[in-house]
């Protein structure tokens, strides 16, 4: 375990001039000329106060004062430091109001696409597991912690940093070589604060599934979803007592790594602040007082300049420390973004569909997991209405998550057209479906955004307006102040539209009449329907999706008497299958599930008849 550790701390330190590299290549294709101006400002400014200020100037001026120079070489060193200084503030305001604004917002924004976009390819699977939402969470941290900026602004102060500490060592060995002892001490400080930073990035990693949970908590107790359970069972005692030993566990984690940080910055600032300070001095009084061979002049221009480059070299071990941490931090962006998902599309583009078959199909969601399907084989004909029915935890969402490939299948194959569906661009393939799914859901957008889940134009206004009419929920967003342009949710406006659960629902449901499509995956459309609504529902599929390929996903029953096909799915498998007629002809699984169904709304019949 040590030596994988170590294996560890060695590529981290590889990285972090690949990272640095990677983030300045993001930042030059973002805009090349800020990145240039941020460079000069901070190169232009470490040199002008380290040098020119600290040595060059007060050389001069000592020396006029000791009678060695002219006043004329004073004038023009103050000219000097005025243009100077003038020409340094312009660039640096230059800088801060007019292009690091600018500059953050444009290279932040690229690389949020980027982890969108590789949101957005990652298999479903990713979002299932803990592991993958740690390390997304780290990715962001490159944006959220301010990552990105820091690398930049570190880089251009450490290049800046290195030039000024070049010339003041330059300038002390001039004067006696033996400074350079002092110089290098503080040197020592970046090994330290290396493995300071790798504690605290171990720590971070170990605190991420902590704040994940504490996170969980603060979004569930402000969410409108949960505020009914939360308000009328004791189920926050239960969230609270999870917030509580998140917070425990990392106070643990801090308890684990803050003794150790804190030792190895104690003897960082042994070697940054007392060695050179304290030696440099006496090694200098040393030559002035005993040796008597240093004069004053150059003794106060030896202190300035040993203390600003001190000051530059422990910044410069400051800032190389936290790069490394931030190049860290940029390592988990590129693992992120250069995952290459597990479901990669064919070359073929999907014809027109004619058929689809699952032939010895069986799956699970991990390796040494349990099998949710198996050896699940049957064939659909275009235009057929199929009903995949059975009680809940059976494998019908798993079945259609198969269907549209969100996830592949462990054995068998799923053909389209007789073609296994690997073979097809996974875009192209996807783009044949319509779906409708239990855990449905609206963007705080638009109604019509919400249908159309595109771009809204001119164009495609009235397929809006359509496709609610047909959903049967067009008469309540015409009574909406907007209509359909009314924003859904109050997410970002105080006025945003709350539809009921059945409302919301429609509003999904007419996603599906809103698009070009061959097969319609629904799953549980009516679960937030009365039984009247969900006829009606029912009526209104089958009227749009003439000639269609339908899969109706429900342990509801009422959508299976007006398909052609039923598929009985317990445990895995699919155990019966055929019209609802000679289903309950043959008196199996689905006869005793659809009487006993049948008698539940005989009863609420009853019930609202007394």
């Amino acid at each position: 375990m040590n030596k994988k550790k170590k294996q560890k701390k060695i590529r981290q330190k590889a990285y972090v001039l690949k990272n640095t590299a990677f983030m300045l290549g993001c930042a030059f294709k973002c805009a090349p000329l800020s990145l240039i101006i941020i460079y000069l400002s901070y190169i232009a400014e470490n040199v002008y106060y380290s040098v020119v200020i600290n040595v060059m100037f007060l050389e001069t001026a000592l020396s006029i004062v000791e009678g060695n120079g002219t006043f004329n070489e004073f004038v023009f060193w103050m000219s000097v430091i005025v243009a100077g200084k003038l020409l340094i503030d312009l660039l640096g305001y230059i800088d801060f109001y007019t292009v690091r604004t600018k500059f953050e917002i444009k290279c932040e924004s690229y690389i949020n696409s980027l982890i969108f976009k590789k949101a957005q390819e990652v298999e479903l699977g990713c979002y299932e597991d803990p592991d993958f939402f740690d390390k997304y969470n780290r990715a962001t941290w490159v944006v959220e912690k301010g990552g990105f900026k820091r690398i930049i602004e570190g880089s251009a102060w450490t290049i800046g940093s290195f030039i000024s500490i070049v010339s003041l060592i330059s300038y002390l060995i001039s004067i006696d070589p033996v400074l350079l002892i002092f110089i290098v001490c503080p040197l020592v400080v970046i090994v330290f604060r290396i493995f300071k930073n790798n504690m605290e990035l171990e720590k971070e990693k170990e605190m991420t599934p902590f704040e994940r949970q504490k996170d969980y908590v603060r979004r569930t107790i402000l969410l409108k979803d949960f505020a009914k359970e939360i308000k009328t069972t004791n189920i926050f005692a239960v969230i609270d007592k999870r917030f509580r030993s998140a917070i425990q566990k990392n106070i643990d984690v801090i308890k684990k790594y803050g003794w150790r940080i804190a030792v190895l910055e104690c003897i960082s600032d042994y070697f940054a602040e007392i060695i050179p300070v304290t030696g440099g001095f006496l090694y200098a009084c040393y030559r002035l007082i005993v040796v008597q061979n240093l004069p004053i002049s150059e003794f106060s221009v030896l202190i300035s300049a040993i203390t600003t480059c001190r000051n530059k070299l422990n910044h410069l071990a400051h800032y190389f420390a936290m790069q490394q941490k931030h190049c860290l931090w940029v390592q988990n962006l590129r693992e992120f973004i250069e995952y290459e998902p597990k479901i990669k599309g064919g070359e073929l583009i999907p014809e027109d569909f004619k058929s689809l078959e699952f032939r010895n199909v069986s799956f699970r969601y991990k390796e040494d997991g349990d099998c949710i399907l198996k050896n699940i084989s049957f064939k659909i004909e275009k235009g057929q209405t199929v009903a995949i029915v059975g009680h809940n935890g059976a494998g019908k969402t798993t079945f259609s998550k198969l269907l549209m490939r969100l996830y592949d299948v462990t054995d068998g194959e799923i053909l389209y057209n007789g073609i296994n569906i690997k073979e097809y661009d996974l875009i192209k393939y996807r783009e044949k479906f319509a779906g409708v799914f239990q855990d449905y859901r609206v963007f705080a957008m638009s109604v019509s955004e919400n249908v159309l889940t595109r771009e809204i134009t001119p164009e495609n206004e009235a397929v809006a307006v359509k496709a609610l009419k047909m959903a049967g929920v067009y008469d309540k967003i015409a009574s909406l102040p907007d209509k359909e342009n009314s924003i859904l949710t109050k997410e970002f406006m105080s006025d945003g539209i709350l539809l009921s659960g059945g409302e919301t629902q429609k509003v999904t449901i007419s996603r599906i009449f809103a698009r070009d499509f061959d097969i319609a995956v629904l799953d549980e459309p009516s679960s937030a329907l009365d039984p009247v609504a969900e006829s009606k529902m029912y009526d209104a599929l089958l009227e749009g999706t003439k000639g269609k390929t339908v899969f109706y996903i429900s342990h509801r029953l009422s959508s299976a008497t007006r398909s052609d096909n039923i598929l009985v799915f317990n445990n895995g498998t699919v155990i019966e299958s055929g019209t609802h007629e000679q289903l309950m002809e043959k008196g199996g699984e689905y006869s005793e599930m659809f009487t006993l169904q049948a008698s539940g709304y005989k009863g609420e019949v009853s019930y609202d008849e007394e």
